[in-house]
């Protein structure tokens, strides 16, 4: 009886210490599993995360750390008026800078708000550039660029003017080949430049064409810059190079200077 009692004692051991062992293996291998389900995990949102970034727009992804953060949740509005309000320039134009900024769509936020004139701005049937401040309205502003600025567009900037804290926009607005009254557009831009249309000498006919011009590229340069920026221009000494960067190279920028008065614009250029 005593021999059976230390045999089955020994038993006992034996099966506590087998039990045992058994419980660390599995446990061993549990753990080896979940920090390999861990390490996969990990390079799988690593690689989501490098797909997503590869698709980001060309010019975001050379942005530094800094400026992503400021852009973030931000737009800039791209206003697309006269001389390039048809298919073909607006087709260009929205191709190019949706690879290189993103333009937002109802399912898809992005850098960039385009706008079109008329298309975007009719209301109960007519064309109210006016309504400009609705269209804006609850957007996060960096900027403003216009091209082929329609009649009464300064009073419609100037009542998001009269809106602003301080009576003052705070991000910088671009204005390129303007239709609209010259002193408002430059009293309600950081900028206006226009082209210095050559005169046909025989005939006397003055023609719209800009030869050798790309409006995407002017508009992706401008962009660029602008979201550096961070806060309007300031008009001084400094405002002529600025605009200057904005062209090619072979461009020669002047100040605007009024026909009447002769007086010379401070913000208001002109290029050839």
């Amino acid at each position: 009886m005593l021999r059976f009692f230390f045999s089955y004692k020994s038993f006992s051991k034996g099966l506590l210490k087998t039990a045992l062992l058994t419980f660390l293996a599995f446990f061993a291998i549990f753990a080896l599993a979940c920090k390999n389900d861990r390490k996969l995990t990990a390079e799988n949102s690593l690689e989501q995360s490098d797909s997503d970034s590869d698709s980001s727009p060309l010019k975001l992804k050379k942005l530094s750390a800094e400026t992503k953060a400021y852009i973030e949740g931000k737009n800039i509005v791209v206003v697309l008026g006269y001389g390039y309000n048809d298919v073909e320039s607006i087709t260009k134009i929205t191709k190019t800078l949706d690879e290189n900024f993103g333009i937002e769509t109802e399912d898809k936020p992005a850098l960039l708000s385009v706008l079109v004139y008329p298309a975007d701005f009719m209301v109960a049937g007519k064309e109210r550039i006016s309504s400009l401040a609705d269209r804006i309205e609850g957007k996060n502003l960096a900027g403003m660029i216009i091209l082929g600025a329609p009649d009464g567009l300064h009073i419609a900037l100037s009542k998001i003017q009269d809106k602003a804290e301080g009576g003052k926009i705070p991000y910088p607005i671009f204005t390129f080949f303007s239709q609209d009254d010259v002193l408002g557009s430059e009293s309600t831009s950081d900028f206006v430049l226009d082209y210095a249309h050559k005169t046909n000498t025989i005939d006397g006919e003055v023609t719209d064409f800009i030869p050798d011009f790309d409006a995407s590229q002017i508009l992706t340069n401008s962009i660029s810059e602008m979201i550096e920026l961070r806060e309007p221009l300031k008009a001084d000494a400094n405002l002529k190079t600025f605009v200057q960067k904005l062209l090619d190279k072979n461009r020669t920028v002047i100040h605007y200077v009024d026909g009447e008065s002769g007086l010379q614009s401070i913000n208001h250029f002109i290029f050839e």
